[in-house]
């Protein structure tokens, strides 16, 4: 039994996603950031970085960033195909584009919705913010044209880069536009939002009414 600990719209809908795909056993434990409880004593044992997500084991080692998570599990259950297996011809491709999505497009993704977080000024913040959501769509672009499957991430099928991928467009402000310029992206979301693992992840994700 595994316990995911999550946030809303967080990098944890990726490994809630993965969870599912992969028939595995879990429970989830909400973390609330904006009470500051990733910074609590208990949680910090668990997790160092404070960051979310983090995925508890049944021996109770954790880890968390959810590139090595999502990779970690599809080593875990092979026969899922969440992750091509060390040795497989697409090993390298998903490896290369699942840590270009963390550090490119997650990171962008930060900037564009915590803008305070990385300037002080008010001018600087909305600099920041400007400067993200051009690079954001210029990442999509990438993804656009990296994008080789029909209608997945690999020519090989589902894995974990299509729930990636589909995750951070759910944070970009236009998504009519964002989809009508790149139709692989597209397809791939639009088969991943109709997937049970996805949609398992995003009830759980999705914001509460106010």
């Amino acid at each position: 039994m595994f316990t995911l600990y999550w946030e809303y719209l967080a990098g944890s809908i990726v490994v809630q996603a993965v969870l599912e795909e992969i028939g595995a056993d879990y429970r989830l434990h909400y973390v609330d950031m904006g009470a500051d409880a990733h910074r609590a004593a208990d949680f910090l044992r668990l997790n160092p970085t404070g960051r979310i997500p983090a995925l508890r084991y049944a021996d109770g080692k954790t880890i968390g960033e959810t590139a090595a998570i999502v990779t970690l599990l599809g080593e875990m259950y092979p026969e899922s195909g969440v992750a091509p297996a060390p040795g497989d011809d697409n090993r390298g491709e998903y490896l290369f584009w699942l840590n270009v999505m963390t550090t490119s497009g997650y990171m962008t993704a930060a900037r564009l919705g915590h803008p305070a977080r990385y300037a002080n000024s008010s001018k600087a913040i909305e600099e920041v913010g400007a400067k993200a959501a051009v690079d954001y769509d210029a990442f999509f672009d990438v993804m656009e044209g990296a994008i080789a499957g029909d209608p997945y991430f690999l020519a090989s099928g589902l894995t974990a880069l299509d729930f990636y991928v589909t995750m951070l467009t759910e944070w970009h402000a236009n998504k009519p536009s964002l989809f009508d310029s790149r139709p692989k992206l597209s397809a791939l979301c639009k088969s991943v939002n109709a997937s049970r693992s996805y949609k398992a992840a995003m009830e759980t994700h999705a914001l509460p009414p106010a």
